[in-house]
């Protein structure tokens, strides 16, 4: 089922890899179209920069995350909690349509929440 749930963020417009990440940056389950990313960087990579975040969050009196956005040259990474344990990281070839995709992410990501 989480597969499926995760295989549905491909369909998206510039959705390369759809993973679930735990804190420790172990990939539960990814899926991914036509990318050839290092699986255990894309681990690394979110894991650490969510745990900054979550980190920094109360000591500005921000709270905890919600989400959180890195865009980079060739596309973005979306990052949004779905348990204390685990995050959703969603992966674009493009920083076009942004706003809709973290919109979608953030309603589907309570189906991810629901199957873990």
């Amino acid at each position: 089922m989480l597969k499926q749930i995760l295989e549905e963020f491909l369909l998206i417009d510039g959705v390369t890899i759809a993973a679930l990440v735990g804190s420790d940056g172990f990939v539960i389950e990814i899926t991914r179209q036509h990318c050839k990313s290092d699986i255990a960087a894309i681990g690394a990579l979110c894991s650490r920069s969510m745990r900054a975040f979550e980190l920094g969050g109360p000591s500005i009196h921000m709270g905890s995350p919600r989400q959180m956005v890195m865009e980079y040259q060739s596309g973005a990474i979306i990052i949004i909690p779905v348990s204390p344990e685990e995050f959703l990281a969603i992966i674009t070839d493009t920083t076009v349509g942004l706003g809709h995709l973290t919109y979608t992410i953030e309603r589907t990501s309570s189906r991810v929440a629901a199957v873990i």
